[in-house]
């Protein structure tokens, strides 16, 4: 009788199992799964940086920045405007590293930055007291999948002392009708030997003895590391830019009208494919206005 005692009893046990596993049944909407179908979280991203974005930094040189503060509106106090964003891709996006300066990857994002920044500005921001830089996500960053560029523009109050502007408006058309950003009237300085101590900003309709003419680009190639002869190449390159923006000839007599001064860029921007010069007519005598088109009677050989 104890044996069919026990047997009852463990009957009874389970019946009451089964009873609470068939009251714990799934509840309505749900499938027994822990995480219910849902869909995973999508890996975190390095977010690009947006473009016509304005950034207040205290450095003259954007490209060395590693933690950049909240964007702006550009409205507001500032000294960088981004004027673009584009994308490494390709061999360059498949590195380990971000294209360093040289490579033709970071090459071929300066020219992309110069060709937006001239459409951006209505002309080769080489003709502004600017300064164009090519701004790269840290190594960081690129590790966890940044592959963005950005082409950060800054504002001179002249190109002697590089001092940034402060500015409270958009660069955007700057190059356009009045041009308040380019090159123009200048004074030159000079010291012993004839060798030029500052060249400052000054009105064409005042007493000035110079004006910005225009760039010259050199041919492609080794950065030129003879300085004589990189000066007379640069010198040579800017007669003819100088001749074409006074309407005068360009032949011997060019230098008996007018003198010029050639102000390179530095080998960093050579390296990137920047190989313009920035040319300057400079006269012994002072003038009073723009020698823009004032053809061989208002600049005689004497």
């Amino acid at each position: 009788m104890r044996g069919r005692r026990l047997s009852t009893g463990a009957l009874a046990v389970v019946g009451v199992v089964t009873l609470l596993l068939s009251a714990c049944g799934n509840p309505a909407g749900t499938d027994g799964d822990l995480t219910n179908n849902w869909k995973a979280l999508p890996d975190a991203k390095i977010p690009t940086p947006a473009s016509g974005a304005c950034y207040s930094i205290t450095t003259d040189n954007p490209a060395s920045v590693t933690k950049w503060p909240a964007p702006v509106e550009c409205t507001a106090s500032h000294t960088v405007e981004t004027v673009y964003v584009g994308q490494f891709t390709g061999e360059e996006a498949g590195q380990s590293s971000a294209p360093s300066t040289g490579s033709k990857g970071r090459r071929t994002a300066y020219e992309t930055c110069a060709a937006e920044a001239k459409t951006f500005l209505g002309d080769d921001w080489r003709n502004g007291r600017l300064e164009l830089s090519v701004v790269l996500p840290i190594a960081l960053h690129w590790q966890g999948g940044a592959r963005w560029f950005r082409c950060d523009m800054m504002e001179y109050l002249d190109l002697d002392d590089y001092a940034v502007v402060t500015r409270t408006a958009s660069l955007k058309g700057g190059l356009t009708g009045e041009k308040p950003v380019a090159l123009g009237c200048i004074t030159v300085t000079t010291g012993a030997n004839n060798r030029i101590d500052k060249m400052t900003p000054a009105k064409c309709d005042t007493n000035h003895n110079g004006e910005y003419v225009g760039v010259y680009d050199l041919p492609d190639g080794p950065y030129p590391t003879d300085r004589a002869a990189a000066s007379k190449a640069r010198l040579d390159g800017c007669a003819p830019v100088v001749a074409a923006y006074a309407g005068v000839p360009n032949d011997a007599d060019l230098s008996f009208r007018v003198g010029w001064i050639s102000s390179p860029f530095t080998e960093i921007e050579w390296g990137l494919g920047n190989r313009g010069v920035r040319c300057y007519a400079h006269s012994a005598d002072p003038l009073n206005k723009s020698i823009k088109g004032i053809g061989p009677a208002g600049l005689p050989a004497d």
